[in-house]
């Protein structure tokens, strides 16, 4: 199977030997956004929404990339580093989403890479 890596100078570029995104068949992996801009500054410090927003443009950017949108999407991880968090960042999903809403998960991790960072998305799309 080819699998093809999914660039865009909408999101900042990945810190390390991975690709934002990967196109494999008709599907697309989109590696765990965080709340970074373009310029690669931290978005929302200490707000779980903010933070969310971001992580979830960073996402459309590349769902955009690879001819997709959230509508695509069939799957979502979210990281939390705090379950309370976890209403007002699926507040902040509804804005992008609609139904029928993805599979998703939810979990509370010790922590992100950077610890100014509260929430890590990832996706899995239909292309």
């Amino acid at each position: 199977m080819n699998k093809e890596a999914i660039q865009t100078d909408k999101v900042f570029p990945p810190r390390g030997n991975y690709s934002h995104a990967v196109r494999a068949g008709n599907l697309l992996f989109i590696a765990g956004q965080v709340a970074r801009d373009q310029e690669g500054r931290t978005v929302g410090l200490a707000d779980a929404a903010a933070q969310a927003e971001q992580a979830l443009r960073n996402i459309g950017a590349l769902l955009e990339a690879a001819g997709a949108s959230f509508d695509d999407v069939v799957k979502l991880n979210v990281y939390l580093t705090d379950m309370r968090y976890r209403e007002a960042v699926g507040e902040v999903r509804r804005r992008f989403m609609r139904e029928p809403f993805p599979a998703s998960t939810s979990v509370q991790v010790v922590a992100l890479a950077d610890p100014e960072l509260l929430v890590e998305i990832e996706a899995v799309a239909t292309v």
